[in-house]
């Protein structure tokens, strides 16, 4: 039986039909993330009688298309932990395009008037950008600039942005909902350098009328392939999202027409995103890259065995306490170490299921901003910084030792040169790349010694003593 029809039949169906509900939000990236965080708000609004609806745009890969176009695009939203669960039949996206084969389509909603809020949830290599966060002239982006088969987000925003501009001019938001740092300040100056490749003359409107907020958003969302019979759902929904209870989205804007499109009083607009998105990055972010290395070098699989193990607990709590809270700034009206015991308790989540290795990948790209921001801020001892990027450089030799596809990282390859070339001392060439460790030169050969030290004695006895001498000490 259709899933439609199996949810009317259990009197489970939202209250409203999304087909009579007005095009309003374009949506890139429709994965998990999306359906278990925008989407569910954009569902409460709908609940409330709200008249928009998203539609959605997958540019690489076609399946989730094919998966909700069978179920009239509704899916169930599963939030569980260890102590509670909750079903939510959420049918908030009205229908998805693929980039790859509906170009013009998608270009002609960017352009039309109905389309007010545009987002994206990409990851950082969707952005294409270079070590300075300027636009990246990769295969990918030289390819949209010949306007052929778009394979980037920057290439469908940019030729839509310009339609716009062409045919009505009016003002538009474009919100990224990932977790790239100043998401919508690097987002905003990609499509700019894009836009003046091709048609500059678009750019004066762009800066006036083109809104790029800043946000945040939180909430661990598995690559998870549990079925409906292991929730003993009445029915069969063979694309379910599993997800953690708790979310957060904050929004660094005064655009009351974007406060009015999410007007969902569990978002929140704030004066200053970059507070909640530090607290995040710094504890939540830098945790779970942590947690991935030391994780791996414990022989765990997921991040709720790591650190419901004692030792890796107390060591990442005493992280966070001694190296990492110290630095960051203080909000009256924010309780940061309720934060980060309520971190530690989410990812004790054994329901989530959370691989070490899917956090562990692209450590280059994570590790600068997640941790070795706190050891430059950080005036004090960093032992416990220095094991996690000890960890990390172990992790490296480890996958490099099956081969270099193994590692995942956008610099596998150099990694695997200085590992072939000098087996002993790859670490101290990874170590001297001002890309990863932007350090002072003293600090940064304390850190080489130190980092020496720690591989020599967890080869010789164990990262798990060394983690209690620290704790210790």
């Amino acid at each position: 039986m259709h899933l439609s029809k199996q949810i009317k039949e259990k009197n489970l169906l939202p209250k409203y039909d999304i087909q009579e509900k007005r095009n309003c939000i374009l949506h890139f990236g429709i994965g998990n993330f999306h359906r278990a965080h925008q989407a569910l708000y954009i569902h409460e609004l709908l609940e409330q009688n709200k008249d928009l609806s998203i539609i959605g745009v997958n540019l690489r890969s076609n399946t989730t298309k094919e998966k909700l176009e069978r179920q009239d695009y509704l899916y169930s939203l599963v939030q569980i932990s260890d102590d509670q669960k909750n079903v939510i039949t959420i049918n908030s996206i009205k229908e998805i395009l693929f980039g790859l084969t509906e170009k013009n389509k998608i270009r002609n909603l960017i352009s039309s008037p109905e389309i007010e809020l545009i987002t994206l949830t990409v990851t950082e290599k969707g952005y294409h950008f270079d070590e300075n966060k300027n636009l990246l002239l990769s295969n990918e982006i030289i390819n949209d600039f010949e306007d052929k088969k778009l394979l980037t987000v920057i290439g469908h925003l940019s030729y839509g942005l310009i339609n716009r501009f062409k045919r009505n001019k009016q003002k538009i938001t474009i919100l990224s909902c990932d977790n790239l740092s100043e998401n919508g300040n690097v987002l905003k100056n990609l499509i700019t350098s894009f836009i003046k490749k091709i048609d500059p003359d678009c750019l004066e409107w762009l800066n006036k009328h083109v809104d790029f907020p800043l946000s945040m958003v939180d909430g661990i969302v598995p690559n998870n392939n549990k079925t409906s019979d292991f929730f003993d759902l009445p029915y069969k929904d063979n694309s379910l999202v599993v997800t953690e209870p708790y979310r957060e989205w904050y929004i660094e804007s005064k655009n009351t027409k974007l406060q009015s499109i999410l007007s969902n009083d569990k978002i929140n607009f704030v004066d200053d995103v970059k507070f909640y998105e530090n607290i995040k990055l710094k504890i939540l972010n830098a945790s779970h890259s942590a947690i991935a290395y030391i994780g791996h070098l414990l022989g765990y699989v997921y991040v709720h065995e790591a650190i419901n193990d004692n030792t890796c607990y107390n060591f990442i709590s005493n992280f966070l306490d001694k190296e990492v809270i110290p630095t960051l700034p203080y909000k009256n009206d924010f309780d940061i170490t309720s934060y980060k015991n309520r971190v530690l308790k989410r990812f004790k989540n054994s329901f989530i299921e959370d691989k070490l290795l899917r956090i562990a990948m692209d450590g280059s790209l994570k590790l600068p901003i997640r941790i070795i921001d706190t050891f430059n801020n950080n005036k004090e001892k960093t032992d416990y910084i220095n094991l996690i990027i000890t960890a990390w450089l172990i992790f490296i030799e480890d996958r490099l030792v099956i081969d270099s596809s193994a590692l995942q990282d956008p610099n596998n390859e150099l990694f695997m040169n200085f590992y072939r070339e000098k087996k002993d001392k790859y670490f101290v060439e990874i170590l001297n790349l001002k890309k990863i460790f932007n350090i002072e030169k003293n600090e940064k050969e304390n850190l080489q010694k130190k980092v020496s030290d720690n591989i020599r004695y967890i080869k010789k006895n164990s990262i798990r003593n060394l983690m209690n001498n620290i704790i210790n000490k």
